[in-house]
């Protein structure tokens, strides 16, 4: 009897863990934030949000999209993840959140983001992967999902595919 009832509260463990399985691995391997900087005048007319992780490759894309912007008439945002909580997807022409997949799903803070927006159209979301293939659900996705794994060799053509989305939604496309 006591033997059943160890075994029963150890398989329920185990479903837990396996269930909550996004949460944990943040927890297990949490991951730094971006620094908090603008670019450019909030009363722009245009403005970007970009959310991120950092990273050495994820820093070098973000590096590579605010060079882009550097001295166009954009107001870009930057912010790590976790203080996307405070942050209204419509007030932007543009969202880029750069994020991880950890046990084939979105980072928590992407996925309360993505869940608390109804318009999603002018949402860029970059995951980096281990092999760069991972893409979220295609049912549900209804914003521009990019997939990358962490090769510096690619820094330039993830942050120049970004840019390009980005220009994209600021011409209203």
């Amino acid at each position: 009897m006591i033997k059943h009832l160890s075994l029963s509260l150890s398989a329920a463990l185990l479903l837990t863990l396996l269930l909550a399985n996004c949460t944990l691995s943040h927890l297990f391997a949490p991951q730094k934030d971006i620094e908090s900087r603008e670019l450019n005048q909030p009363s722009m007319e245009e403005q970007v949000l970009i959310a991120s992780r950092s990273s050495v490759f994820k820093d070098a894309v973000v590096a590579g999209i605010e060079e882009a912007f550097a001295g166009r008439p954009v107001y870009v945002k930057l912010i790590g993840l976790d203080e996307l909580e405070g942050e209204d997807a419509s007030q932007y022409a543009a969202v880029v959140l750069i994020n991880t997949c950890m046990f084939w799903q979105l980072d928590p803070e992407v996925k309360e983001f993505l869940e608390r927006h109804e318009s999603r159209d002018h949402l860029i979301v970059l995951t980096t992967s281990g092999e760069g293939y991972w893409l979220p659900d295609g049912e549900d996705r209804d914003f521009d999902a990019l997939s990358s794994a962490s090769h510096m060799c690619d820094v330039d053509d993830v942050s120049q595919e970004i840019v390009e989305k980005i220009d994209l939604l600021l011409q209203g496309e």
